[in-house]
């Protein structure tokens, strides 16, 4: 991650990654402010390779059960790009399937409890039974779509399994002695998330926790608790894929909103705005050929759409406030509202130096939050599990 001169008015402060211990001891307005204001070490590209090639000589399988409605729909026999087209909204740990080339298997719901986990989202509603009746539909409607069920898999055939919650039952995890068994909770902040950052479900070995900043240092992550966005996705594969959504290498102009701050700004918009939209294809056309990419709605998000806006190659501009992982912001990128936004996109069409080493510092920045960084822990306690080398997360 290159550091930028003060010539540049870019003005971060390098911290190496040690840091992070002694940021345990520091006031939270100090780590706030470090999250925007400070430069931790980067992962090169030669340690990136290292990992892509360890990973190359192993499988890997990516699973969502039907009770999840985000990801990708079912489907066989489809490459990675077919499978990414079928995302209904931000599209996900892609890399998996473009970077590691994972397989991706939907399996339908196992009555084993431990795989109903997702419905404690729904125990604050008036009335849960509504919205368990809603899921049950969308799973009958995906049984005819290549849904497998968990038993028709040899997952002892695969060094790491993914879950996007709990897929897989512990009965089958237990048996398989060679497999890394990892998982997300698909909602960041509920329930299984914050069960999971204490022990890990029943047979599975990491959770993978959404987050995504420069300094982990408090909360500090316990041992099976892994720094990994939910956005886990490289610019080599956003690149690739918009090659192929597009077909041709576009200009970049203009900037996309998110719906949230778009219909939160009263009245007309600047012209060179546009909200996001349409379907994953349509998005991605429009992600890959937008200069700028703008949130700024109040209400706080993770951030997840942030990152992914820097790796599909936007200048992102924001409120810090609202994020909950602030840490692809850059201090000169803050901004209140869409005017302001405007305003300061307007500044730095005038100063394209200013502006190349703002994108370029961000994409640094954010190639190795959403990509090389996780990446490389996860490779480490891989080679811990697989190898027995007397080596764990840097």
């Amino acid at each position: 991650m290159p550091h930028v001169s003060s010539s540049s008015s870019i003005h971060l402060l390098p911290f190496p990654q040690h840091w992070e211990k002694l940021g345990f001891f520091l006031p939270r307005p100090v780590l706030d402010w470090a999250e925007i204001h400070a430069i931790a070490h980067s992962v090169s590209e030669s340690e990136t390779k290292r990992c892509l090639d360890f990973w190359g000589s192993r499988k890997i399988a990516l699973v969502k059960q039907t009770a999840y409605q985000g990801a990708y729909l079912p489907g066989a026999e489809r490459n990675w790009i077919q499978t990414i087209l079928t995302a209904p909204a931000h599209l996900g740990p892609m890399s998996f399937l473009a970077d590691l080339n994972a397989d991706y298997f939907v399996v339908r719901q196992t009555p084993d409890p431990e795989t109903y986990l997702w419905r404690e989202k729904f125990a604050g509603d008036p009335n849960p039974e509504i919205a368990f009746r809603r899921i049950q539909t969308l799973q009958e409607k995906q049984n005819d779509m290549g849904v497998v069920d968990c038993d028709q898999i040899r997952w002892d055939d695969y060094d790491l399994v993914i879950g996007l919650d709990i897929p897989i039952p512990t009965r089958i995890v237990s048996k398989s002695k060679r497999t890394i068994w990892a998982y997300y909770s698909v909602e960041a902040g509920g329930t299984l998330h914050k069960s999971s950052i204490l022990k890990p479900v029943s047979g599975y070995h990491f959770y993978l926790n959404h987050c995504f900043r420069r300094f982990r240092a408090r909360p500090g992550n316990k041992s099976h608790v892994l720094e990994f966005p939910f956005t886990f996705q490289s610019t080599a594969s956003w690149k690739f894929l918009a090659k192929a959504t597009t077909g041709v290498d576009t200009n970049r102009r203009g900037a996309v909103v998110d719906r949230a701050s778009w219909q939160s700004h009263p009245g007309d918009k600047p012209t060179c705005m546009t909200p996001v939209s349409g379907d994953a294809a349509t998005y991605i056309r429009l992600m890959s050929s937008s200069e700028f990419a703008i949130r700024t709605d109040l209400k706080t998000r993770w951030g997840n759409w942030a990152l992914e806006a820097i790796q599909a190659g936007s200048l992102f501009l924001g409120r810090a406030d609202s994020l909950a992982m602030p840490g692809v912001l850059l201090p000169d990128l803050i901004v209140a509202d869409l005017a302001s936004a405007h305003k300061k996109i307007e500044a730095l069409l005038k100063d394209p130096l200013h502006l190349q080493s703002l994108a370029q510092t961000q994409a640094a920045l954010a190639e190795y939050l959403a990509f090389r960084r996780p990446l490389m822990d996860l490779t480490a306690c891989a080679k811990k599990f697989l190898l027995n080398e007397p080596k764990g997360l840097p």
